[in-house]
């Protein structure tokens, strides 16, 4: 029976991206809630939990789409200490974060093995280090083998970019080799409970799946025989989607149709589907910035390219783009691009763009899959700001565009070290006291304040109402930093359910904006939103996230703490 066909998500078809970019501006990310829930609802009948299908963090790490995951009950798949960190922040439970990468941190597996998590491995070098390490410690968590079967299925159709693509081609680097386990296993007495494969990214050959279950199920004998009794199958990712109306790839409800079939009930199956479940669950919001004409051929330059879209301009993966009318742009003799000094760096080619002009909202859609994942600064461009379409159809910004300041050489750069040492030269101190500010050396001693009103309406959510006086006519920052500093220990200990702060919270790392003075009315409104708790063994850690209600302070402050 010919699977059913995949088609192009219809929620962008009804938002009015007219009025999106006046309110917000582009260029924007938009995630849609109800999209990504449908998605993930649809795996949910294969795997019939939430918990096992782990969300590959390499895919899109938004926090903004971790969370909604997190709500949602699902897992991750993380290559990383840092896209660990992420998702335990978002609040995804040790319990259904999976740590795979080519090469392991020793070390991070035993913790991650410690706290419940998954570890997959197919380095026998890096299994045998592991092992001595952990052979007779009693750990929560479960320890996957990946696979690299003997027959390689692959793709239904060519294209250029599948040697980028094919994980489970024979010749790849993931994977032990099947024909090699009588060999291997003998040298583990680590308990393997799980196997895992991953037969390709953007795969559209349900055969490829359908032969890495069968393969999987009938090696769990192997196992057997060498003393391991799998009951945990990772089926890894590689579902694809179409990003236009030209593409053919089978629907997700015939994935999980054929592959239910294929289940054996003494095995627990889990997925990591990448662009399955976020693919078709976000947008980027652009506009055009200029129309030039060139030889006959119209060029509508917009404010997004390879910067955001190098999957898009690199791998020639055109993305379905929707007009301000809400319709898709039809064929034609023009192009849209990005605005990029690079000549590669074209969205869509054969497309008409007459009735363009500046400031026309575009939508491209199906951009949730490694896109702002695989972004760049190229040109010295910065991130969009994030949107999130909620489940009532509300829209709500969940993240800043990124600033000028967060910029890695602003934040890192240690200037002129290179330069040569020139003589020393002692200031005299009498003329350190004149160039001193009389504010921050003494006066701001005298600057006070007081909670007016504190409200914490949602969960980690709170806003402050705080009376101020100061001695000069402005907040400045040492005195912003006290304020927000004591607030930021008060929401935290009100989140976590104390009622008396009894030891120490420090602050680790603090980010602050002021993009205009604050004055002095006698009064400081702001908001202070929490992440969750990531906790680190002894050491636990919350992100702090504050901003007045005008916008125009903000930042984040990173506080840890052992209680």
């Amino acid at each position: 029976m010919t699977p059913e066909k995949a088609s192009l998500a219809d929620w962008p078809k009804h938002i009015d991206i007219k009025q999106i970019h006046a309110q917000f501006g582009s260029p924007a990310w938009i995630v849609s809630e109800q999209q990504l829930k449908s998605n993930l609802d649809e795996l949910k009948r294969f795997t019939g939990d939430a918990g096992r299908i782990f969300y590959p963090v390499k895919t899109n790490p938004s926090l903004t789409v971790l969370q909604l995951l997190a709500k949602l009950g699902a897992g991750a798949d993380c290559a990383s200490q840092l896209e660990i960190n992420l998702a335990l922040l978002a609040g995804i439970e040790w319990q259904h974060i999976s740590y795979n990468t080519p090469v392991q941190d020793i070390r991070l597996c035993e913790f991650v093995l410690m706290m419940g998590g998954c570890v997959v491995m197919d380095d026998i070098n890096a299994i045998m280090e592991l092992q001595s390490r952990i052979e007779n410690n009693n750990y929560k968590g479960q320890l996957f083998l990946r696979i690299n079967l003997p027959e390689y299925i692959g793709y239904a159709n060519e294209n250029d970019n599948q040697e980028l693509m094919a994980h489970g081609h024979k010749s790849s680097k993931f994977g032990i080799p099947s024909e090699d386990l009588n060999h291997v296993l003998k040298g583990i007495s680590l308990p393997i409970v799980g196997l895992h494969v991953h037969v390709g990214t953007q795969m559209d050959n349900l055969k490829s799946f359908e032969h890495a279950i069968v393969s999987l199920n009938n090696l769990t004998e192997v196992f057997r025989a060498n003393g391991h009794t799998i009951s945990e199958i990772n089926l890894g990712g590689g579902l694809g989607i179409p990003f236009d109306s030209n593409q053919h790839f089978p629907s997700l409800k015939s994935w999980c149709n054929t592959m239910s079939k294929l289940k054996k009930e003494e095995f627990n199956y889990y997925v990591e589907p990448g662009h399955a479940l976020v693919g078709n669950a976000v947008a980027l919001l652009t506009s055009v910035q200029t129309v030039k004409e060139s030889r006959g051929k119209k060029w509508a330059i917009v404010d997004v390219g390879t910067d955001q879209l190098t999957k898009v301009t690199l791998l020639k993966w055109p993305h379905r783009i929707i007009g301000p009318n809400k319709s898709e742009l039809e064929p034609g003799n023009d192009a849209i691009a990005g605005p990029l000094c690079f000549a590669g760096d074209t969205l869509k080619e054969n497309i008409n763009v007459d009735g363009l002009m500046k400031n026309c909202p575009l939508l491209i859609t199906e951009a949730g899959a490694y896109t702002f994942s695989l972004a760049n600064k190229f040109n010295g461009r910065l991130a969009p700001k994030w949107l999130l379409l909620n489940a009532q159809g509300d829209l709500v910004q969940t993240m800043d565009r990124e600033s000028v300041y967060d910029e890695l050489h602003h934040s890192k750069y240690e200037w002129n070290l290179q330069e040569k040492k020139g003589n020393t030269q002692a200031i005299d101190l009498k003329e350190v006291e004149a160039l001193s500010s009389k504010y921050l050396f003494s006066s701001c001693e005298s600057d006070r304040f007081e909670y007016e009103e504190v409200i914490c309406k949602i969960k980690n959510h709170y806003t402050f109402t705080v009376s101020i006086s100061s001695v000069v006519d402005f907040v400045s920052m040492p005195f912003a930093t006290r304020i927000i500093g004591d607030a930021a220990i008060v929401s935290v200990l009100h989140n976590l359910g104390f009622k008396h702060k009894t030891f120490p919270i420090w602050g680790r790392k603090l980010t602050m904006d002021c993009a205009d003075k604050i004055k002095n009315n006698g009064k400081f409104d702001f908001t202070i939103a929490l992440s969750e708790l990531l906790n680190k063994g002894a050491q636990k850690c919350i992100v702090v996230r504050f901003k007045t209600l005008c916008n125009n302070f903000s930042g984040s402050l990173i506080v840890s703490f052992e209680a």
